[in-house]
């Protein structure tokens, strides 16, 4: 069962409480930046609709967490939080979900049916889902593990053209799709045939899921990703506008309350 709610208020106040434990990757940002961070929050929290699944009951501190890791993926960019637009709904469930269909699977050119769990689903317009359970586990192990909000909301900005084809709208000016294609097939090609040692296997699905592990990698790993793919994360860099090297969490902040969605 789905609970609908209409469109929540945060307030700036709750958004810069809440931000550097919820958004670890936000806590060094500057004055101006913070500001900014917590403006685009809030607005990006204002515009989506959400809704909980299983008896779930949605809290400020979730919604500072999704609409937080959208508002850092979309600080710099020349659109702000408005790159949001195709998102209509977050569903928040309190922990895994159950996924059936055909879709493909881990080997390139290889489809399976088999049902399967996941932690996050978006589209390329529609809502995004986000299992609150692992949301939080990532948050607070943030430098080792990956992160379903950035992964989910950078299949939106993949998808801004309207097509997830793993290659993002590049602002005006940043003549870079050429060279973006050039160093993204060529590392993608690589983990076909072997793993690779920062960028999860997942990435090699198909390039779609390589743009949003990237992405995920490049916030979470910064100076892992710089070392084994320099040009990847230049590429990044130049796209977001940002060096998550210099902003990169410098300890594990606590993220108190159960996982099932209280905190």
């Amino acid at each position: 069962m789905i609970r609908r709610r209409r469109r929540q208020v945060v307030t700036p106040d709750t958004a810069r409480q809440l931000l550097p434990t919820r958004v670890p990757h936000t806590a060094h940002h500057d004055g101006a930046q913070r500001k900014r961070l917590v403006d685009d929050t809030v607005t990006v929290a204002r515009s989506f609709r959400w809704e909980a699944a299983k008896g779930l009951e949605l809290t400020d501190q979730m919604r500072v967490a999704v609409a937080g890791h959208a508002a850092l993926l979309s600080l710099e960019l020349p659109d702000g939080p408005d790159v949001w637009h195709r998102v209509d709904t977050i569903i928040v469930h309190p922990s895994q979900m159950v996924r059936s269909g055909s879709r493909p699977s881990h080997y390139v050119g290889v489809y399976t049916d088999d049902t399967t769990t996941i932690i996050g689903e978006a589209h390329d317009v529609g809502p995004v889902l986000v299992s609150w359970s692992a949301v939080r586990r990532q948050v607070l192990f943030h430098q080792r593990t990956g992160n379903v909000l950035l992964h989910e909301f950078a299949h939106q900005l993949d998808a801004r053209d309207g097509s997830l084809d793993g290659t993002p709208v590049f602002p005006e000016g940043l003549d870079l799709r050429d060279r973006w294609i050039e160093v993204c097939t060529d590392i993608w090609e690589r983990m076909q045939g072997e793993p690779h040692p920062v960028i999860d296997r997942y990435g090699g699905t198909n390039p779609a899921e390589f743009f949003a592990v990237a992405v995920e990698t490049f916030f979470v790993r910064p100076m892992s990703l710089y070392e084994t793919e320099p040009a990847l994360f230049e590429l990044l860099a130049a796209y977001l506008d940002q060096d998550p090297r210099i902003t990169q969490p410098s300890a594990v902040p606590p993220v108190p309350g159960p996982a099932s969605g209280s905190a």
